[in-house]
This record gives structure tokens, sequence and C-alpha cells, in this order.
């Protein structure tokens, strides 16, 4: 076998493996699951940060979310989409966590920390939480009883 045609094999073999790692980078990545936690806050949702006043923002479902500092990405969350699985512990008594409840998908629509935020009055939010959900989509996963729960949450 020739030099030349060594050469040209490796070459060939080389553009295979450059074209198949392009591919893999340039494929569309999938969402990983995080563990954080949530809480909720109640009507009435009039003000946000990411879309101002007006109810068109909302969804029809209600199921929507005001984003803690750790996902508020300087306002790029606005519009994102979540899906949030309860995790909590059963404890005795009711659990935090609805039974049989699965996850529900929810749209990102306003900033917890914000002062104009109904998610930031007192009571409504706990410190640190990740996602801070409307009341409709905290009672769909969660006891609403309980003030906040652990959750597995992906950005869809």
């Amino acid at each position: 076998m020739s030099v030349t045609h060594v050469s040209c094999k490796r070459k060939a073999t080389g553009s295979r493996l450059q074209s198949l790692l392009l591919l893999l980078l340039l494929r569309p990545a999938r969402a990983i699951s995080e563990v954080g936690t949530a809480s909720y806050y109640g009507p009435p949702y009039e003000r946000t940060e990411c879309y101002g006043e007006g109810s068109s923002q909302f969804p029809e479902s209600n199921l929507f979310a005001a984003v803690g500092d750790g996902l508020w990405d300087l306002g790029r969350a606005c519009g994102r989409e979540y899906e949030v699985r309860c995790i909590s512990d059963v404890q005795s008594g009711p659990g935090p966590c609805k039974p049989g409840s699965g996850s529900i998908r929810v749209k990102a629509v306003d900033y917890a920390l914000s002062v104009e935020s109904s998610a930031s009055a007192p009571r409504q939010s706990v410190t640190g939480a990740d996602l801070v959900l409307s009341q409709a989509a905290f009672e769909a996963i969660a006891n609403p009883s309980i003030d906040s729960i652990s959750v597995e949450f992906k950005e869809l």
C-alpha cells in the first residue's frame, strides 16, 4: 500500500469523524431536570415584570409562574415554559404533594423578586424559591395548606 493511499484513507476517516462531531454539537440539547423549591401566590394577577399590565399575558389555563433569581436570566426567562412536578417527601397526615398529580406545564410571566410583582408580596412567596406558581398551578400539584414544596422542573 502506498503512502498516498494511506494518507487519503486517514483524511476520509478524519472528515467523517469531524462531520459526526459537528452533528452532535449542533443537535438541540435536551433539557435536564433540576430540583428546587416552589411556593405560590394568589390573585389578583395584574402587573408582571415581563409584560406589564393586562390579563391577556396569562395563559387561559392559569398555569403560570414568577421565576426566582436563578432562572430570571436578566429577563430572558419571560415566556419560557417549564414542566414542574412536586417531589416533596410524604409526611404523616395530608402530604405536600397532591396524590396522582403528575407534572404540569407553566409559563414564566414574572420575576418573583420584582417590587412590581404580586408574587413578591409578603407571605405569598418563599425567599429563595425557584418558582412562585400561580395558585391554580400550585393547587394542581400540591396541598394548598402547604407554603412551599420541593419540585423537579425542566425548561421545555
